[in-house]
């Protein structure tokens, strides 16, 4: 009797310890497909600057992203994003250096944290952007922080853009 319920016990500890693992290993899996897929939309989303491309940009935005740029006013919507990104790209043109990100996903919600160097070249002799809140700096270097959702598709989108200028 002893060692029938010693079995049945060992038993059931083993299930529950494979089960944990199981369900460890495919949490993994989840994460590290999901920060792929992340770190893809940053891709996407630094070529969109780049290259100037508004269309590319908003469609790295959640429909209601909200903008917080230091010293800018707070922006909310795709539609006002847009609009804010005009004289951006008419005035200047970007390269990125980007940093290592830290990402933690919660859910369909991921947090980013990453430190980035804006390098801006104006064109045509302007000397400022018109967006309020844009970066104006030559160079730039600032630690973002992103929330982002995941969309229907299981793709990930840019909810809340803000970042902290890092003195020169």
């Amino acid at each position: 009797m002893i060692y029938k319920n010693f079995f049945k016990y060992t038993a059931l500890l083993l299930f529950i310890i494979l089960s944990y693992t199981v369900f460890l290993k495919a949490e993994n899996i989840s994460n590290n497909r999901d920060s792929q897929l992340i770190k893809e939309l940053y891709e996407t989303w630094h070529n969109a600057v780049e290259s100037s491309n508004i269309d590319g940009y908003i469609n790295s935005l959640d429909k209601n992203i909200t903008l917080i740029p230091p010293g800018g006013p707070v922006i909310s919507g795709a539609e006002n994003y847009r609009e804010f990104l005009g004289p951006v790209f008419e005035s200047a043109t970007y390269k990125i250096q980007d940093g290592d990100y830290d990402i933690e996903v919660i859910g369909d919600i991921a947090i980013v944290r990453s430190r980035q160097t804006v390098y801006l070249t104006f064109k045509d002799n302007a000397n400022k952007i018109q967006s309020e809140g844009a970066l104006q700096d030559n160079i730039t270097t600032s630690d973002y922080l992103d929330i982002l959702k995941r969309q229907e598709d299981g793709s990930w989108k840019c909810l809340v853009h803000t970042w902290q200028l890092i003195p020169s």
